[in-house]
């Protein structure tokens, strides 16, 4: 444990935060840096020191990202660091202007230009000594890995990885990551890519505490799930493509589930496979005709059987023309044949 000796530069008998530490040193920082700043000068005029590990269960952060807040007040000359052998000494020093001096600048009002996200990067690798250490130094890391074996079974140096990244890289709350596990044994998901593909879901979400999550699980379950199961994907966690056609058929067409389901059932029937632009082809029919019912649905496929069955006009008689109307001769074979045999008598009577 790395302790903190903390002393003021400056004489100071009340917590004082004048203006500009707001105007000039609130903005480009993460939220929690002043918080620490502010909560351990308040130490500091009480008397008191703090720990790494003190200010870091105090914030709900790592001993690595405190150190991280000192830095960056070191950088901005409002606090001096100094080691001694394995602990930290910090001298605040006090708030001053930065000075920063700029031309005037003319606001120009533009539209936002929609950037990417920036791709997540890839999940950190923890040596075994370094969870020994977080668990022992952090009781809330402890108990998330008591939490894991309680509802993973038996657990490795892999799970532990897995699961302190969700704390440590994703940023999610000890007591999210608990419900999390328990959300997946319940549900007979144990599998590790399974539980990781929920954590990254959450995160992406900002699903940060307790409420949120019971609220997300519960539309997860009731629509996803069951438009999964009717895809033929039993016990799945929908991908991201996937997630995206169902929202539009869900929030953008606002159609109702009983109709997606019975989309999808028609599609497996037809072509014996789930098929996602066969599908949406339905549902884009139903959608541009209103239709927002089983029943509508099965009045306009009585209404399509009706027109096939109906005959369709039989076609127009052609108009008369020459060809048409012309009158064929009669011919008369028999008295062809009479001649023909009159013929033949006289040639045998001429040789003879």
């Amino acid at each position: 444990m790395c302790a903190i000796k903390m002393k003021l530069g400056y004489k100071c008998s009340t917590l004082e935060l004048p203006y500009i530490f707001i105007d000039d040193y609130f903005t480009d920082c993460l939220p929690v840096y002043p918080l620490i700043y502010i909560w351990s000068l308040r130490r500091l005029l009480d008397g008191c020191s703090a720990s790494l590990q003190e200010i870091g269960e105090r914030f709900q952060l790592t001993e690595g990202d405190v150190i991280k807040a000192w830095q960056h007040w070191e950088k901005v000359n409002l606090v001096k660091i100094s080691s001694d052998n394995q602990d930290m000494e910090i001298t605040f020093l006090p708030v001053t202007p930065r000075n920063l001096v700029a031309p005037p600048l003319t606001l120009l009002m533009v539209p936002e230009e929609k950037t990417e996200p920036l791709p997540r990067p890839e999940m950190p690798k923890y040596s075994p000594p370094e969870l020994e250490c977080y668990s022992n130094e952090s009781p809330d890391v402890k108990r998330l890995f008591k939490c894991a074996e309680r509802t993973l079974g038996m657990i490795n140096h892999s799970i532990m990885n897995t699961v302190f990244s969700f704390y440590d890289w994703l940023r999610l709350p000890i007591d999210v990551i608990e419900y999390l596990l328990e959300y997946c044994a319940e549900n007979d998901h144990r599998s590790l890519r399974y539980i990781e593909k929920c954590a990254i879901d959450w995160a992406d979400n900002e699903i940060n505490d307790i409420e949120k999550a019971l609220l997300y699980v519960q539309k997860f379950n009731r629509n996803y799930q069951t438009i999964l199961q009717h895809m033929g994907q039993i016990s799945s966690y929908p991908t991201k493509v996937q997630r995206k056609f169902m929202d539009k058929w869900l929030h953008e067409w606002n159609m109702p589930l009983e109709l997606i389901t019975e989309a999808c059932d028609r599609c497996v029937l037809k072509i014996n496979k789930f098929d996602k632009k066969y599908t949406e082809a339905i549902l884009k029919k139903w959608h541009e005709k209103g239709i927002t019912t089983l029943e509508d649905a099965a009045a306009a496929d009585d209404e399509f059987s009706q027109e096939v069955k109906t005959p369709r006009p039989s076609a127009a008689k052609p108009k008369p023309n020459r060809f048409i109307n012309f009158n064929q001769r009669e011919i008369d074979f028999d008295k062809y044949e009479k001649l023909e045999r009159a013929y033949l008598e006289q040639r045998l009577k001429v040789s003879e």
